[in-house]
């Protein structure tokens, strides 16, 4: 079980960063994400394999040593709320909600929408 002042740390800085004022930065994991404090920093990991899904709250020092950290498999009580922290430092660092939001100013536009990726060449046969 994660403490109640990780907890209520965890719930806040989901909070933070639904408002927009947290700055996630993404680090060499593949599914890992990093705040940096004045004082330390905390990383959010995810990842899975054919035992299932865990996810992990990390705290760093100003000196960059680990000084706590939580993990969590899916079925187990911490897993939902670490989890969701992740999501939400996920979708702040690559700006989903940003980007769905464009898509809609581009969509109600009258004039059409999409590009090719791959050019058409002049020189095939059909």
């Amino acid at each position: 079980m994660i403490p109640s002042n990780i907890k209520d740390l965890i719930n806040a800085l989901i909070e933070k960063t639904i408002q927009k004022k947290a700055i996630w930065d993404k680090t060499s994991r593949p599914n890992e994400f990093k705040l940096n404090f004045e004082k330390g920093a905390v990383t959010t990991d995810f990842w899975g394999d054919e035992d299932g899904d865990s996810v992990d709250f990390a705290i760093y020092n100003s000196f960059g040593d680990r000084i706590d950290r939580s993990v969590a498999n899916r079925g187990e009580p911490d897993f939902q709320l670490m989890a969701n922290l992740h999501n939400t430092a996920m979708r702040e660092f690559y700006k989903v909600d940003e980007t769905i939001s464009s898509f809609f100013v581009e969509v109600n536009e009258d004039k059409s929408i999409g590009k090719r990726e791959i050019e058409e060449s002049p020189d095939l046969p059909f």
